[in-house]
């Protein structure tokens, strides 16, 4: 069972990485995920990104830029 939005953004917040499925988010979460993640300065690792279009890889990566990683 995937974490809370809420949760995972906290810890992103307070600069500790995580690993997300795209299964488990919609786009626009996924997205304040990536914010989250830039602003602890931590990585942000989005699996299943094969589940998601080229167009909304774009702007998640628009972002985060170098705090996200697809898988």
């Amino acid at each position: 069972m995937p974490r809370e939005l809420y949760e995972i953004r906290r810890l992103l917040e307070d600069g500790i990485s995580q690993e997300v499925s795209a299964q488990d988010f919609e786009v626009y979460e996924l997205q304040r995920l990536v914010e989250s993640a830039v602003e602890g300065n931590a990585m942000i690792y989005i699996v299943d990104s094969d589940q998601l279009e080229t167009y909304e890889v774009e702007r998640i990566a628009e972002e985060g830029k170098q705090n996200v990683v697809f898988r």
